[in-house]
């Protein structure tokens, strides 16, 4: 008989103490020497929108997107408390990313005990940190695992307490989850059918119950709470952008153009989508993914007790769609799908552990194995992580974007504008609005939507043009670079035409910045910025308004 106190068990319980903490200490070292790397283009309209609301502006009204609000929120609650810059904003995702480590760990132990949960979670710790799925960048999935992963612990813990207001805690954590990003709710259908599961399984429907504890009425009150606790948030936020005037601009964007949105790729397009990325992340970490499609196959194969299978297969599943709407495939996108897949690592590991005897040392093998997956997951971007500065980073990842001049671009108009003033950004670059502290003319912020195969963009450059006419800016930013329109060969070209011509009459140049090389810019402004020519397709050009 082995002992709590043997040798193997203390390797087992030391080793998976020392994985943790090395990656929290990776996590932390990473995450803080890049606290300054620059706002990329959907920080920067999650960060504008949170100074809105700062300032007393509700959403969808100076910010048209099909984003839900929640994230909007989220961003301004962590911008009052740690500052309006990116370091403030990237602080929020360590304390955001923190939180979810300790939930996910906490779900792990209760599910594979102590050396599965450190490996979870040190899986999805660095698995995150990765470039190849933007991890550094505080994009919404981070804040949508956090609240999924807390909805799914109320969700365990009403499995032992069997009381309805866990359900109703965990409708309402899972409710919250959708309002940061609108694939949020697969997350909420997984744990609505797992509490279907669980009362079938325990056998709790039985309509010839008689008498005041029949159980068919516990499975209505415990539904109804868990399904009330999805929708209150959603009716909640509906009833305060009702009282802010922009629920009818709310509603067209995050139902009736959405749907379009999802709607424009094929099936055929979104698995190209999805191979590439998918081979770009088993590149990034290829021993973890390994290790997780063991924990599948174990999961399928091994005799276990049947609710946690249940559990983690139906989270799999869920996790794998709330990546598919619109069949996009993002990088960023994946992060819903880590948590499950570490948990599979997890899993991988736990059950290994079975395959030696008790008083073997042989026990401590899966999880030195798993602890070299995890080491190595850090190679293939150990550049970005530990040597390159927060520009250099930015540059190494997003290429030719030009996010840290963005930065320089907006202080130039704050210094160069009144507080009243507006400002135009003529290209899908919101981050240079939140630099600058300064309203947009308009509210479309992005350029894609106008050039999108979908039925409302050509309406929708034609307000955008009324909306400029009727708020003239300031100062004028036009975009060139392919990732800031997504122009396709069916695109209308009206607003590229008006744009020309509105420029010519109204602005003149003040300032340009154009990629000279890989990796390297060149800035001129004033009178400088009109005697130099153009020598690459990627620039961004600032106007400023000419005095009639």
């Amino acid at each position: 008989m082995i002992t709590r106190h043997s040798p193997e068990i203390t390797a087992v319980r030391w080793l998976s103490w020392a994985l943790l903490a090395c990656s929290l200490v990776v996590v932390l070292y990473v995450r803080v020497r890049l606290l300054d790397y620059p706002l990329e283009r959907d920080e920067g309209e999650y960060a504008y929108a949170g100074q809105l609301l700062l300032g007393g502006l509700p959403p969808y009204k100076l910010v048209y997107s099909m984003k839900m609000p929640g994230i909007y929120l989220a961003y301004a609650a962590l911008m009052a408390v740690f500052g309006q810059t990116p370091a403030g904003i990237h602080l929020g995702l360590l304390v955001v990313h923190l939180a979810s480590l300790v939930v996910l760990f906490l779900l792990a132990r209760r599910l594979f005990g102590l050396a599965g949960a450190a490996l979870a979670t040190s899986a999805y710790a660095l698995m995150t940190l990765s470039p190849a799925v933007f991890g550094l960048s505080a994009h919404a999935t981070h804040f949508v695992v956090l609240l999924a992963l807390l909805g799914v612990w109320m969700l365990l813990r009403f499995e032992k307490s069997q009381r309805w207001r866990d359900c109703f805690a965990s409708g309402c954590l899972f409710g919250i989850a959708f309002l940061m990003k609108q694939p949020g709710m697969l997350f909420g259908a997984f744990g609505g059918l797992y509490l279907l599961w669980l009362r079938l399984r325990n056998g709790s429907i039985d309509i010839s119950s008689r008498g005041p504890h029949r159980r068919g009425g516990d499975l209505a009150l415990q539904m109804g709470s868990f399904t009330g606790g999805c929708i209150l948030p959603f009716l909640a936020v509906c009833a305060w952008l009702k009282i802010a005037g922009v629920f009818p601009q709310f509603w067209f964007w995050t139902t009736s153009y959405a749907r379009g949105y999802v709607s424009i790729l094929t099936l055929s397009q979104g698995w190209t989508n999805a191979r590439v990325t998918l081979l770009s992340l088993f590149v990034a970490a290829p021993a973890l993914w390994i290790i997780a499609a063991v924990g599948l196959v174990l999961l399928c194969t091994v005799r276990t007790e049947l609710n946690p299978r249940i559990f983690l297969a139906g989270f799999l599943v869920f996790s794998f769609l709330a990546v598919c709407p619109g069949y996009h495939f993002r990088e960023h996108y994946f992060i819903l799908l880590l948590p499950a897949v570490a948990l599979l690592v997890g899993f991988a590991v736990w059950r290994s552990e079975g395959w030696f005897k008790p008083a073997s040392w042989l026990r401590v093998l899966p999880l030195i194995l798993a602890m070299l997956a995890c080491a190595e997951s850090l190679r293939a971007y150990h550049e970005v992580l530990f040597s390159l500065s927060p520009t250099e980073a930015s540059r190494a990842i997003y290429a030719q974007c030009l996010f840290p001049e963005s930065l320089d671009i907006g202080r130039y108009i704050k210094q160069n504008t009144q507080p009243n003033e507006r400002i135009a950004v003529i290209g899908s670059e919101p981050q240079i609005y939140f630099y600058a502290h300064r309203l947009s003319s308009t509210g479309y912020i992005y350029m894609y939507p106008l050039m999108e195969p979908q039925p409302f963009a050509r309406e929708m450059q034609v307000e955008m043009i009324h909306e400029m006419e009727q708020n003239p800016p300031a100062y004028l930013v036009f975009v060139s670079h392919p990732n800031s329109w997504l122009i396709r060969p069916e695109s209308s070209r009206l607003l590229l035409d008006w744009i020309g011509g509105y420029m010519d009459r109204n602005m003149q140049l003040a300032g340009l910045v154009q990629l000279t090389g890989p990796g390297t810019t060149e800035t001129v402004w004033g009178n400088e910025a009109a005697t130099t020519s153009l020598r690459s397709p990627v620039f961004i050009s600032i106007f400023e308004r000419t005095k009639h």
